[in-house]
């Protein structure tokens, strides 16, 4: 963008511009409605403490040698080399990502502060903006960073439910000289850069820094759902029944593991498991057409479909013989079963009894 370069010094990432730029933001440094000249994100450790933020930041922006009037300073704990820098024409949108400390509006804050980090979102525009446009943009930004992490199913870490972003998420929106906007809303084409831009280099960043990829395994995206390896193999050996001819229960815990972490890279089970999930969500939100919440919760014997998800994986992994295994797990529900909603008791369940049912067959049959 001419007349607006970004760069690296230390651990702080700065944009700077040749003239003062119009700005919005919640920065802890300058923030509010301000002019500046220089925008800077920087680095600080994940364990980081101080009494006075401002008093800190004032003493980097003094070290960097930029004035303190004609600078907005952000912080986070993110590697700043990993930023996701998008310039499309006239938008300039620098993004640092992490999402150690993810939460959804309205949980209850109640995050450890051990590796905090956070989504700073930077979009400077080739143009000027009237107090409508500047706050059009914020919005548009924001829903756009929400619709990322939708994307790429981040989850709280306080309540499990998709994220919308991090307790700790700044944004800032600077405008140059130029093209005046009166509106920038999603009905409007800077809008429409704004939010594509802003969507792409909040899924980058993350990327980046925290190596969260949509096509993840299923086991990754189990243990974010809470469900870990070792919860499926404790949970199968609850029920099960040794006999000195299948070897040491050492040797049954690894078979029982390998026969999980293979069936957990198909990509029928992971299509299953994914839409108990799906569906175990709408539930809890009432959006299951004839079953209003609090009878969802109750887990209702006229409810058959989780049922049906459980049988359908315990039977493609192991046939009858896992469906016969997922209806002592069901009856029982030991372990991780015993904690999970009316369909994912269901559909794990058929995971453990199908892999379970697998396990017995493999073990007898290499004793033989």
């Amino acid at each position: 963008m001419k007349g607006v370069k970004v760069y690296f010094k230390k651990n702080t990432l700065i944009i700077e511009s040749e003239l003062p730029m119009e700005v919005l933001s919640s920065a802890i440094f300058n923030g509010g409605r301000t002019k500046a000249k220089y925008i800077i994100n920087h680095r600080v450790p994940e364990n980081f403490t101080h009494k006075d933020v401002h008093d800190y930041m004032e003493k980097v922006v003094r070290e960097l040698g930029l004035p303190l009037s004609e600078t907005v300073g952000l912080l986070t704990g993110v590697d700043i080399h990993k930023a996701s820098i998008i310039n499309d024409s006239d938008v300039l949108t620098v993004v640092t990502a992490g999402v150690s400390n993810a939460a959804t509006a309205g949980d209850s804050i109640c995050i450890d502060k051990a590796g905090v980090s956070t989504i700073n979102i930077i979009v400077v525009i080739d143009g000027s903006f009237s107090e409508n446009a500047f706050i059009d943009a914020i919005i548009i930004a924001t829903e756009a960073k929400t619709l990322a992490l939708s994307s790429l199913d981040i989850r709280s870490r306080v309540s499990g439910r998709v994220a919308t972003g991090t307790t700790t998420d700044a944004i800032v929106v600077a405008c140059k000289s130029g093209v005046f906007h009166n509106f920038s809303g999603a009905a409007t084409q800077i809008g429409f850069k704004i939010a594509k831009n802003v969507f792409n280099a909040v899924v980058d960043a993350i990327k980046r820094y925290e190596g969260i990829t949509n096509s993840r395994p299923l086991l990754k995206r189990l243990e974010e759902w809470g469900i870990t390896l070792d919860d499926l193999i404790e949970t199968a050996m609850e029920l099960y029944i040794h006999h000195p001819s299948m070897g040491s229960i050492e040797d049954v815990k690894k078979t029982l593991r390998e026969i999980l972490l293979e069936t957990l890279h198909d990509v029928n089970i992971a299509s299953l498991i994914l839409a108990g999930k799906r569906i175990e969500e709408d539930g809890e939100r009432g959006l299951i057409p004839g079953l209003p919440v609090n009878e969802f919760k109750k887990d209702p014997v006229y409810i058959l479909a989780d049922e049906i998800l459980g049988m359908a994986i315990a039977n493609y992994i192991a046939g009858s013989r896992g469906i016969f295994e997922y209806y002592r797990f069901d009856r029982v529900k030991p372990g991780i079963l015993k904690k999970l909603g009316p369909f994912m008791d269901d559909v794990i369940g058929g995971l453990i009894g199908g892999a379970s049912s697998l396990m017995y067959t493999k073990l007898i049959k290499e004793k033989r």
